[in-house]
């Protein structure tokens, strides 16, 4: 019976611990069971640092905590490792492997202290013995390069803060000359600084001293020992020419090289600059070259730097260039004028000849010469340059803006008359000829705006205004020859043929307007196409044309023109579609010994009913 019982006991403890295994392996945790046969026992743990148990402040620490563990056959245990400082609780992990380890990814001084470990198995635990970790100061580089840093430690062992810190960095040199750093602390009677290395720094002292502050006054400590550290140069200064180095013209080749020697191939770079302009650069190279056709403005300061990090060196080099001709001047005697004038405009330059020379208005070349002499019309407002050419180098003149005084109908436009001497209040009176249009009187000493809407081609003229003050004798201003033109409108768009076209014929399209001053300007557009495809300035008619010789069907779509003139209110016609097809439809028909042949010109969507009218008419003449 007791038999009985305990196997079911077993074979009941054997299902629960079988159905708890399946349940955590939902949760993706491992379980394992205990066969009571199954026995171990936990000989020694053991706790050990690596690199060691003494060691320098900033220095990683892994301490590793191991089992020595004999069982009575082979089967896996769950290890659950325990990590202690000064009795506190660190860390804890449980494992299948017999070690775990605790990482300080950097020592400190507050590391130090008495730590152990212990392992957990089931329901049996074992500790370490303890583990002594002490933490000393850095070590101090004694060799060092430019842009590096150095770790000094300062400490007053028999001392109790707050303490005041001074740290002198002295270079060893004639004029020896030295960069200090304080620092309090009011927990610890040392302290620690990094102090950057500069470029250009060579043989380096560094000292500390410490101030303490008393009861009876402030008493300090004299200059601690003196460590020399030792900086090396990660790159030279660099080294900047110019070749040719001299003689220099414009249009001349030149090439401008900046070198360095590197202590090692990194991520150094080198960079070229002129007025804060970087010119060139390149990374892990220790030279750089930059070459172009020299201009006047070349001319200037070339700086070469070279950096990594927080060090830069540079290095400078001026550039000479010898002007091979002057910059080009735009000479007119005036900028503002009536339409229908005569005027002069000449390019003067002063260089070796020849020089070829250009007159230019909005960005297009006017004429090619040094003089242009025309008779103003409204179109011939506008950006006026001059330019000169030798040998590739090519200068502009500063641009003048020649104004035709011009109105556009039903819009308004400002006349303004001013008497820079005279007792306020001032009248002003503006005339078209001799019809009086109106007066303003200003009472301050500024001019007089007269807003004037041209209602009328007819209200083209010479404006003048009158001066009065009642003190003395009515002044009259110089007169204004005032244009008033009329914005284009009423656009329309035709086409010849009508109908559609074959593929590969041609095809005239037809703009004009009803009214509009002259010059008037044409462009022919296609829909979705911004480039204008034709275009023509017409000084005489309102209308004009454009024959496209040869129609694809990728030429297929929606075609419009707009038009415009000085009064830049441009219209847009409407939209015509143009559609393009195969030139013929061929039907062979072989009737015996004879082939006959019959094209139908009419398109391809040609009707059924005259396809067979026309095969009717073969197979008659066939028979």
């Amino acid at each position: 019976m007791t038999n009985i019982l305990h196997n079911d006991l077993v074979q009941s403890l054997q299902s629960n611990m079988l159905w708890t295994t399946s349940l955590s392996s939902l949760l993706s945790l491992r379980m394992y069971q205990i066969n009571p046969t199954q026995m171990f026992t936990i000989n020694k743990v053991s706790l050990q640092a690596f690199p060691q148990n003494e060691i320098h402040k900033g220095v990683p620490l892994i301490l590793n905590c191991s089992v020595d563990i004999s069982k009575n056959e082979h089967f896996r245990l769950n290890y659950t490792f325990s990590f202690f400082k000064d009795g506190e609780l660190l860390f804890t992990n449980t494992v299948e492997q017999d070690s775990a380890q605790y990482t300080i990814s950097r020592a400190r001084f507050s590391s130090s202290g008495q730590y152990e470990c212990s392992l957990s198995v089931e329901e049996k635990k074992k500790f370490s013995d303890p583990l002594i970790i002490k933490v000393e100061g850095s070590v101090l580089k004694t060799e060092v390069m430019e842009g590096e840093n150095v770790l000094l430690r300062c400490e007053l062992p028999e001392e109790k803060p707050p303490l005041f810190f001074t740290f002198y960095k002295t270079k060893q040199s004639a004029n020896g000359v030295v960069h200090d750093r304080k620092r309090i602390s009011k927990v610890e009677n040392f302290v620690e600084l990094e102090f950057p290395i500069d470029a250009g720094d060579s043989i380096l002292n560094f000292e500390c001293a410490v101030q303490m502050n008393l009861v009876t006054g402030s008493q300090a400590s004299g200059r601690s020992n003196r460590t020399i550290v030792t900086v090396s140069e990660p790159f030279s200064v660099p080294k900047i020419t110019i070749d040719p180095p001299q003689n220099i013209t414009e249009g001349d080749k030149i090439c401008i090289t900046c070198s360095t020697v590197l202590l090692r191939q990194d991520q150094t770079e080198i960079i070229l600059q002129k007025n804060k302009t970087i010119l060139n650069s390149t990374k892990g190279r220790e030279t750089l070259t930059y070459c172009k056709i020299v201009k006047l403005e070349d001319n200037g300061n070339y700086i070469c730097t070279v950096e990594h990090g927080s060090v830069s060196k540079t290095s400078k080099e001026e550039l000479v260039v010898t002007e091979l001709f002057s910059k080009p001047m735009l000479v007119v005697n005036k900028t503002k004028w009536d339409e229908n004038s005569i005027v002069q405009i000449q390019c003067q330059v002063n260089g070796p000849m020849p020089i070829s020379l250009s007159l230019i208005k909005d960005n297009k070349i006017l004429i090619n010469s040094n003089i242009y002499t025309a008779q103003l019309r409204v179109s011939d407002s506008g950006i006026y340059m001059c330019r000169a050419e030798i040998n590739n180098i090519s200068k502009e003149s500063d641009p003048v803006f020649l104004h035709i005084y011009v109105g556009v109908l039903d819009k308004f436009f400002v006349l303004q008359c001013y008497s820079k001497f005279g007792t306020l209040p001032i009248t002003y009176s503006l005339y078209r000829g001799n019809i009086y249009i109106r007066k303003i009187v200003t009472e301050q000493n500024v001019p007089a705006n007269f807003t004037v809407k041209a209602t009328s081609i007819q209200e083209s003229g010479q404006y003048r205004c009158h001066a009065n003050n009642g003190h003395s004798l009515s002044q009259q201003s110089n007169r204004i020859n005032v244009t008033i033109i009329a914005p284009v409108a009423n656009i329309t768009f035709k086409r010849e043929p009508e109908e559609n076209i074959e593929d590969g014929n041609g095809l005239v399209f037809f703009c004009s307007v009803a009214s509009g001053s002259f010059p008037i300007e044409f462009h022919f557009f296609k829909e979705n196409d911004g480039k204008s495809l034709h275009q023509v300035i017409e000084k005489k008619k309102r209308v004009v044309s454009w024959a496209k010789e040869s129609f694809t069907s990728q030429d297929e779509g929606s075609y419009f023109c707009r038009a415009d003139n000085q009064a830049k209110s441009f219209v847009e016609s409407q939209k015509v579609l143009v559609k393009v097809y195969w030139p013929c439809l061929l039907l062979l028909i072989t009737m015996g010994r004879n082939t006959h042949c019959v094209i139908m010109t009419q398109g391809v969507d040609i009707a059924f009913d005259e396809v067979k009218f026309h095969l009717q008419e073969v197979l008659r003449t066939a028979s």
